[in-house]
């Protein structure tokens, strides 16, 4: 009798590695875990007021949400991060979206994706001081070739005045994945957004390290017409002291880019800061 081989190697090498690796626990169900809150009135409002004639979009991923004390300081003593108007968080757990949204004065919403390896959730965030409205958890295709963990996007609409803006914060899966579903990733975002949608932000780690990747990564956004925001800004993240190719990206429709940067003297994560200064959309004065 001849030995099994399998047709599906794809498969066997997923039956393998979840023998082998632990699994990640992911929520996976698209309406939940759901955390909220109001902090962007009063006394709790920080940064520059409504009738600024632009945006200020920063996304941070802030590894696993630990130094979230050194991230509320860095925001209130580095510029332009004290005027943030929307801020997309990745790799967070609630306690740390809550505790940076009271302590800066943020509306927020968040949905963590699965639980992490320190056994705290893992996921992202939007962060407004204007209204927020419509959240969303969108569960983006393929799983991590050996850990089994969830990728998500957290969507909703942030109400700038007059205008209503429709925000992504998103982590694609890392580097090293099938292109194919890194790409599938890209796809599920860009899919969900109406082609009627007239102003759009989506922010996050793309886990993009090379300069070929990113020009693949802007390639497919830039076809569903929307403009690579932070582009030629160089490295947004540091491993072992290097600093590969920026992995960290803000996209937007219907915004003019006034100007963009990365502030790699904040060091509570592996991430640097990343963020954009848009001229704000018709009808959005708040005055």
């Amino acid at each position: 009798m001849l030995p099994f081989v399998s047709t599906n190697p794809a498969g066997l090498l997923a039956r393998l590695s979840q023998r082998v690796f632990a699994q990640t626990h992911n929520y996976d169900q698209p309406d939940g875990p759901f955390y909220s809150g109001d902090y962007a009135s009063g006394d709790h409002a920080e940064g520059e007021p409504d009738n600024s004639a632009d945006l200020v979009v920063v996304t941070y991923n802030l590894r696993y949400g630990e130094a979230t004390a050194e991230a509320v300081a860095a925001w209130r003593e580095t510029g332009p991060l004290p005027a943030a108007d929307i801020v997309l968080l990745q790799e967070m757990d609630e306690a740390g979206v809550e505790t940076i949204a009271r302590e800066l004065g943020y509306n927020y919403v968040y949905y963590p994706a699965s639980v992490a390896e320190d056994g705290d959730d893992f996921g992202n965030a939007i962060l407004a001081r204007r209204p927020i409205s419509d959240p969303a958890k969108i569960i983006l295709p393929g799983l991590h070739p050996l850990s089994g963990q969830q990728r998500t996007a957290t969507r909703a609409v942030v109400h700038v005045g007059d205008t209503e803006v429709l925000v992504y914060s998103t982590h694609i899966e890392i580097a090293l994945a099938p292109p194919s579903l890194r790409e599938g990733q890209f796809a599920a975002i860009l899919a969900d957004i109406p082609d009627d949608a007239t102003h759009v932000i989506v922010g996050g780690d793309f886990n993009t390290i090379t300069g070929r990747g990113v020009n693949a990564l802007a390639g497919q956004f830039a076809a569903a017409g929307l403009d690579h925001d932070t582009a030629g800004l160089g490295a947004t993240f540091t491993r072992f002291g290097l600093r590969p190719s920026a992995a960290d990206h803000i996209f937007s429709r219907g915004f003019e880019r006034v100007e963009a940067g990365v502030l790699r003297d904040v060091t509570a994560s592996d991430h640097f800061p990343v963020w954009v200064r848009l001229g704000r959309p018709p009808g959005s004065s708040t005055n």
